[in-house]
């Protein structure tokens, strides 16, 4: 590992650490190193921080799996409903300075993953934590969208949040 690679991560680790969001680390052969985060603090809302091998830049990402509940009732929706609903989160998603993809795609989708990433030229404490609020604003415009149309009851992060 490069002695700036090292640097930042031990920074970044030290900066979720003190905010006590810091939950462990993985070993990952494609990054020099990777953090996983529970952010917001105490939400059960997990993270991973990241600085991939080759890259000048950490990586911000989380990804959101649908409930069981939320992916029947999205796909047995009528097909251009269902269409016109992704849509809809597309076009708000587009928006957002996160990035996301609708795994396996856009009209079997079953998960959404959120990245942001940060180059090192302008890595500081608070951009860091703007992108965990941003990749964690997404999902909970995903969460609330599908408690919404579906009707679930507000819980956990929602309820949270609200």
């Amino acid at each position: 590992m490069s002695n700036i690679s090292n640097e930042v991560g031990r920074e970044v680790k030290d900066w979720v650490t003190g905010e006590g969001i810091f939950k462990r680390e993985i070993d990952d052969e494609l990054a020099h190193w990777h953090y996983v985060v529970e952010f917001p603090l105490e939400s059960g809302q997990v993270s991973d921080i990241l600085m991939p091998k080759g890259k000048d830049l950490i990586l911000v990402v989380s990804g959101l799996v649908f409930a069981e509940e939320h992916y029947k009732a999205l796909h047995a929706l009528p097909p251009n409903k269902k269409k016109d609903i992704i849509f809809k989160w597309k076009m708000d998603l587009l928006f957002r300075n996160a990035e996301f993809r609708m795994i396996p795609d856009d009209m079997a989708i079953q998960r959404i993953d959120f990245s942001m990433p940060v180059y090192l030229e302008e890595l500081t404490k608070p951009k860091l934590f703007e992108a965990l609020r941003e990749v964690f604003k997404c999902k909970l415009y995903i969460i609330w969208q599908l408690n919404h149309l579906f009707g679930t009851e507000k819980s956990g992060v929602e309820a949270m949040y609200l």
